[in-house]
């Protein structure tokens, strides 16, 4: 019998293959937008790194390819047969802010596409934890150093403590053996997602799972809580055909908001921080993130992460000791007496002083006669 695996969730809706023989659903359709300006922010990010050298896998629902990035291949498709497609509009909006021209943090960064999940394609055995761990795999043989997963599982605790995910934990310790550094969605609340829920992969120790922010201050209600947090919406995004604002759906448009934005926030900063400091292990690129993570909520500003000092470049100095005096009698006595002494002796030097210089005025002066009283008439 074939075994039940949870499947992942794309932005709180259900990613688990329909029955088999239904049929596929029309593409998402991207609400376009005129291409925004060039940001002054990550215009600075660029003079310390720009992600070279670095590939940064996008474990999502595809990557169309876009002049906005500039080096793309495909990885594995676990879905149909071409992994560059884009046919829920998630995972091109998801590389864009990873490694776009315009407006991404890492723009020299190769993005490679493992299309592991979809909506749209019912009959096929894909977007659950077995094929998660298969597209982890897949981007390791691809070389990826940075794996970004937007697409969560968010299962009850007692579901999840009966579940088999040994295959999964392998995976993310070959990744941490070889060198890579996991970002993941924290997950979006729903009805099925609450807070306390278990979210794989963004629950693993040597996971980077990341919430959203609704501001600068506020970690947006909307989100499972996690250690890290960065902004959760794209105001504008990458799209199949130019920019987005979201997916046109039949109330309105759908924005890019979620965790699923979050995460490649993360995932670009860390490849910053691979391109910069080539060489450097998983265990350090977290310990910089997580230092330069604002208290309250962990917002992860890239800036800050990039430039926040390594604890090893910092210089050794010896532990300052501090030792008792070496006497049996209290110094600060001694002290205090022979100040009262000087104040006592200088006040009685005062009064001396003052009762001289009345003498001096009281003495007639010297060479003449004492006055003598008048006489009456």
């Amino acid at each position: 019998m074939k075994r039940w695996l949870p499947a992942l969730a794309l932005l709180g809706c259900s990613l688990a293959p329909a029955p088999a023989g239904a049929q596929d659903v029309a593409c998402a359709v991207p609400a376009l937008v005129d291409k925004p300006p060039a940001d002054a922010a990550t215009d600075e990010l660029r003079r310390f790194s720009t992600g070279a050298g670095v590939r940064v896998a996008v474990i999502d629902t595809g990557v169309a390819p876009h002049p906005e990035i500039a080096h793309l291949r495909p990885g594995r498709d676990f879905v149909a047969s071409d992994a560059l497609m884009d046919c829920d509009n998630h995972g091109t909006a998801v590389a864009g802010i990873i490694a776009g021209r315009t407006l991404g943090i890492a723009p020299e960064a190769e993005i490679i596409s493992v299309r592991q999940t979809s909506a749209h394609y019912r009959d096929v055995d894909a977007g659950n934890l077995h094929t998660l761990t298969d597209a982890i795999h897949n981007a390791l043989d691809e070389g990826a150093s940075v794996l970004n997963i937007s697409v969560v599982s968010c299962l009850e605790p007692a579901f999840a403590s009966r579940l088999d995910a040994s295959g999964l934990t392998a995976a993310l310790h070959r990744a941490e053996q070889q060198g890579a550094v996991v970002v993941a969605a924290a997950g979006n609340a729903g009805p099925d997602c609450e807070p306390g829920f278990e979210v794989f992969p963004a629950h693993f120790p040597t996971v980077l799972a990341v919430a959203a922010r609704a501001d600068a201050h506020t970690v947006a209600s909307y989100s499972l809580p996690a250690e890290l947090s960065a902004t959760g919406t794209a105001a504008a995004a990458l799209a199949p055909g130019g920019w987005a604002e979201g997916t046109v759906v039949k109330d309105g448009v759908h924005p890019y908001t979620g965790t699923s934005f979050a995460a490649p926030v993360v995932s670009g900063t860390v490849a910053l921080l691979q391109s910069r400091y080539p060489g450097i292990s998983p265990a350090h690129v977290r310990g910089l993130i997580t230092a330069a993570a604002q208290p309250g909520g962990g917002a992860v500003s890239p800036m800050a992460a990039l430039t926040q000092l390594s604890p090893q470049e910092l210089d050794k100095r010896p532990r300052l000791q501090v030792e008792a005096a070496d006497q049996t009698s209290n110094p600060a006595a001694g002290r205090l007496g022979w100040c009262m002494g000087a104040a006592l002796g200088c006040a009685a030097l005062a009064v001396a002083l003052r009762a001289g210089a009345n003498r001096w005025r009281k003495a007639p002066a010297r060479g003449s006669a004492p006055r003598l009283p008048a006489r009456g008439k």
